[in-house]
């Protein structure tokens, strides 16, 4: 086999065209230590922030050559501000790394057709191949997409060491970020150095990019350096290496310099070339220098130095983009000629502008030209008028459509062009390329990018018609992309002002968004009914069943479950009659956000396991994901960990065979919930965590500090964690200002009898029924029962018992997994026993032999502690064995597992009857447990994960859990923080 070394290096990153380098030698010595570590197989990742000009990618440029020289291979990838392509900067490594493969020098791993199929994968992303399905992207693997970049990238790094360098990642895509954090996050192991440059000054800083970093920052191995201006001496040392001065006129001169260009490196040289066209260092007191606002009149002051012809060749140059091919540049000029060779004057004009530091030669062989910086392109561009832009951007597109039909990036550089000509009446051409160009980014899985690229199609487009449906597929790419409120405000432009199918069309698609995002149903219901009174469709026919079906999931929204219900099962048994099982899907999938109640449970699964069935069928993973979710739910329920963990794993592979943030987001809820079953309160913060992460990748975020908030209660709850806003809870807190059932949980749990009462009364008195509509109305009833029993207030349980009466054999669930309660058996053994009803002790073992079921501390603990209340209630002061057994039981599991609330319903249920006894605690702070002892005393030292892992003989992942543990049980805020509490507590080892 071939030996690979990788793509040549850049012309400019030459060695005869680097300039001397000065300055930045805390920064390069940083980019080594990365280097060092990344070649012993610890991939690292180094994001070097600043303004435009600061240079950033000089830096890494400069120490990518380096590198490559000592033997490491090179990938280079950048973004542009405009007609760019999905997964931009990684199309253009992973397009060598294609070749690399095509040509033998590298051989991906596995059987030919898996690596036929990967490869094949590759050139998708990168464009140069079509996917094989006829059906679309829907029914492809975003993930697996993701897997195989990863997979090509550490074959690459398998073969010799590996730098990626990821220019002006400020411009990327959201998927280009996505693949960003996916690649990191999968290649922690390997000998791969990835430097990514990103402008951190307004307009050009991204929000979706300040996330990610935010994101990838916490991960092992990353590190960000945001670059300042030169220092005095460093301006003194570039002088000293251009101008021959001494050094104490060349200090003198750079602290005039660094005053006037703020030591910005684009900036200097560029003032620097027009002190030396004045003579150097001795013309300073002479020239007007007004950095660093004078780049655009330094820019203009060479233009005008050049002849009118040489200058259109610049400015078209600008126009066409970051780079300009001179066949491109010539075959422009051919068209606004006469007699004149265009080549020819292409190329004197080219010349000219090098001579004058305008231009400079891209890619050697390639016969490519490029502006020294973005901003000297802008420069350019802003010297033109409007109608100067449009024109020169009509006449780039004209020849690039006409005469280069193989030109790199060509449907988005058309749709780029003829928008911004539009004005001179090229709308219908902008639309043909815009959409072509989104419909390629939808081809390439890249769906917030197709949906950019139909919005602004829609925006031009002069007929009614297709402006609606250019809106509508635009609103199907952000629902891809999670960006549902997007997608809602789409969808309802064209449901309020279109006519026909296409109304009703946009009203279903308005619906699909808004159950997503929590939306109460009414808008939906109003836009649905109105547009299938409109519209006169067969019964059977495909859009009347979804309008249909979407009607009465709108209903659930809305408060209307039976007639939700009819309509749900109407629409079911319309798909059904018409044979075809990717409407039926379709149908079934929106008829299970019905409710329901609890006798209706197992016909509701029912519908999801055909649902998952159909799915596998159809090969439409996103059927697997909703049938999954309503499975995972039921399972709970119904006290089914196996199918609950069956459900988890579909939907995993939901999230990744979509790559929504949506499913991901969902996936994290189950992971909390199965954590918090088996009693991990670290990993369930740590999913908490990464649900907020997620969702603010889409637009529901804002509702997601309610979910998020009652997760954390109830991790707290069980760990003891809500004694740390006592002092923050007077119980003058106003009930109706706040969630009530969640307050009185509280107040209950902090011991406060007369907040709690006050509370309890408020609730009961008044109608529940919008609670009830709730997902969240099982856990309502949990937290009633509670205050109830634990008031001992009779009265109130009596109005709960009917509540928690309808649940019996089942467990209570709080919305999508927020709040697990464990079996309602205990809730309705509470209120029997307070009652004095001789039903108690059979509730209590129906529930304990559902916990034990579940196989959750959690409700296994908090089961036995109530029980062990309810023996010595009716046994009046004294105990009995049975309690005594039982209370050891609960003890040694709240101790393995700490367990503060079910610990402290046993002391409650042992001091009524006079009889409590210690819990033996270990005398460690914080609650340590003698592992984490070891581990915060190692860290303490200032020990990486990887070496305690090293000294104690455990894995690293392992390692990182502890640490996770103990940054929560003291509360630091870091490793730093959680050194300071070792060194305190006389922990260090």
């Amino acid at each position: 086999m071939p030996r690979w070394d990788g793509p040549t290096l850049p012309v400019r990153w030459g060695p005869g065209s680097r300039q001397a380098f000065v300055g930045r030698g805390r920064e390069i010595e940083a980019l080594r230590e990365a280097w060092l570590l990344a070649a012993q197989g610890d991939r690292q990742v180094v994001f070097v922030g600043g303004e435009p000009g600061v240079g950033k990618s000089r830096l890494v440029g400069d120490m990518a050559a380096r590198l490559h020289e000592q033997g490491a291979a090179v990938l280079l990838g950048a973004c542009v501000p405009e007609m760019g392509t999905p997964y931009q900067p990684f199309v253009e490594p992973m397009g060598a790394l294609i070749s690399a493969v095509a040509s033998g020098e590298l051989t991906i791993d596995g059987s030919a057709g898996m690596a036929s199929r990967r490869l094949a994968s590759l050139r998708t992303m990168t464009g140069t191949e079509r996917p094989e399905s006829p059906d679309g992207p829907e029914h492809q693997f975003t993930r697996q997409l993701f897997e195989d970049c990863s997979e090509a990238v550490l074959l690459a790094a398998r073969s010799r060491p590996l730098v990626i360098v990821l220019e002006d990642l400020q411009w990327a895509g959201d998927t280009a970020l996505q693949l960003l954090r996916y690649l990191v996050g999968h290649t922690a192991e390997s000998r791969i150095l990835i430097m990514a440059t990103l402008r951190t000054s307004a307009p050009d800083r991204s929000a979706d990019l300040v996330s990610t970093v935010g994101r990838l920052y916490r991960l092992d191995g990353v590190r960000r350096m945001d670059l300042d201006g030169l220092t005095t001496d460093d301006i003194a040392d570039f002088l000293a290496g251009v101008a021959v001065a001494s050094r104490r006129d060349a200090l003198a001169a750079a602290a005039v310099l660094r005053d006037q260009t703020g030591g910005n490196p684009f900036l200097l040289l560029e003032v620097w070339r027009e002190l030396s066209a004045h003579g150097g260092l001795s013309a300073l007191r002479d020239v007007d220098l007004r950095a660093p606002e004078s780049v655009r009149e330094t820019v203009s002051h060479r233009l005008a130095g050049l002849p009118q012809a040489h200058r259109r060749t610049v400015e078209i140059a600008a126009v066409i983009g970051e780079e300009a091919p001179v066949r491109l540049l010539s075959a422009i000029a051919e068209r606004g000629t006469v007699a004149i060779d265009a080549t020819a004057l292409t190329y004197a004009g080219l010349e000219a502008a090098t001579a004058v530091g305008l231009l400079e030669p891209a890619r050697g062989q390639d016969a490519t030209y490029r502006f020294p910086h973005g901003l000297a392109r802008q420069a350019v561009l802003d010297l033109l008028t409007d109608y100067q832009r449009a024109c020169d951007n009509a006449r780039v597109a004209e020849v690039l459509e006409a005469e280069f039909p193989a030109a790199d990036r060509r449907v988005q550089r058309l749709g780029y062009h003829y928008a911004s000509a539009q004005a001179l009446g090229y709308s219908g051409k902008a639309v043909q390329y815009l959409t072509a160009a989104g419909e390629a980014a939808e081809r390439s899985l890249a769906h917030h990018e197709a949906a950019r690229l139909f919005e602004r199609a829609a925006g031009i487009a002069d007929l009614t018609p297709a402006r609606d449906d250019l809106r509508m597929r635009a609103a199907r790419s952000w629902m891809r992309s999670s960006q549902f409120d997007r997608a809602r405000q789409l969808d309802a432009l064209v449901a309020e002002t279109a006519t026909g199918a296409d109304r009703l069309r946009a009203a279903i698609g308005y619906e699909a968004a808004s159950w997503r995002c929590g939306e109460p149903g009414g808008r939906s219901v109003e836009l649905l009914t109105a547009a299938m009174a409109e519209v006169t469709l067969d019964e059977l026919h495909p859009l009347n069943v979804r309008g249909t079906a979407a009607l009465g999931r709108a209903l659930v929204f809305s408060g209307e479950p039976e007639r939700a219900k009819e309509l749900g099962d109407r629409a079911v048994e319309l798909a059904r009659a018409t044979g075809d099982d990717v409407l039926l899907a379709a149908a079934l999938q929106i008829a299970l956000q019905d409710t329901g109640s609890p006798a209706e449970l197992k016909e509701k699964l029912a519908r999801a396991m055909e649902l998952t069935e159909l799915s596998k069928r159809v090969r439409d993973p996103r059927h697997l994901g909703p049938a999954a979710y309503h499975r995972a739910a039921i399972s709970y329920i119904l006290g089914d960990p196996a199918g609950l963990a069956a459900a988890r794993r579909d939907i995993a592979t939901t999230a990744r065979a979509t790559g929504q943030p949506f499913w991901e987001w969902v996936q994290v809820y189950l992971l909390f919930g199965e954590a918090f079953l088996r009693a991990d309160f670290v990993a369930a913060m740590q999913q908490i965590a990464q649900s907020q992460e997620l969702v603010r990748s889409f637009e529901a975020a804002r509702k997601a500090e309610g979910p998020a908030g009652l997760q954390t209660f109830m991790v707290r709850r069980e760990t003891g964690g809500l004694d740390q806003v006592r002092a923050l809870i007077d119980g003058s807190e106003d009930p109706g200002a706040h969630w009530t059932p969640a307050l009185l949980a509280l107040y209950c749990e902090l011991e406060l009898p007369e907040p709690t009462r006050r509370t309890l009364d408020f609730l009961l008195q008044q109608d529940l029924s919008a609670y009830r509509m709730s997902s969240s109305w099982p856990i309502v009833v949990s937290f009633l029962v509670d205050a109830a029993c634990w008031l001992e207030d009779a009265d109130a349980a009596r109005l709960i018992e009917p509540m928690v009466e309808e649940y019996a054999g089942l467990n209570l669930l709080g919305g999508e997994f927020l709040a697990a309660a464990g079996s309602a058996d205990r809730g309705r053994a509470e209120i029997a026993s307070l009652l004095g009803r001789d039903t108690a002790e059979a509730h209590f073992v129906s529930a304990l032999e559902m916990d034990t079921a579940m196989g959750s501390p959690v409700h296994i603990a908090t089961t036995l502690a109530v029980h062990v209340r309810h023996l010595h209630r009716v046994c009046g002061t004294g105990t009995t064995e049975r309690a005594a057994e039982m209370t050891e039981r609960a003890h040694a599991l709240c101790r393995q597992y700490g367990l503060v609330r079910a610990e402290r319903l046993l002391d409650r249920a042992n001091r009524s009857a006079g009889d409590r006894k210690p819990v033996d605690r270990q005398e460690l702070p914080a609650g340590l447990t003698a592992r984490e002892r070891q581990v915060l005393g190692l860290l303490g030292q200032g020990m990486s994960n990887r070496r305690i892992a090293g000294q104690l003989h455990i894995t690293e992942n392992t390692t990182a859990n502890h640490v996770r543990s103990i940054l929560m049980k003291t509360g630091a805020a870091n490793r730093t923080q959680a050194a300071m509490f070792a060194s305190s507590h006389g922990l260090l080892s």
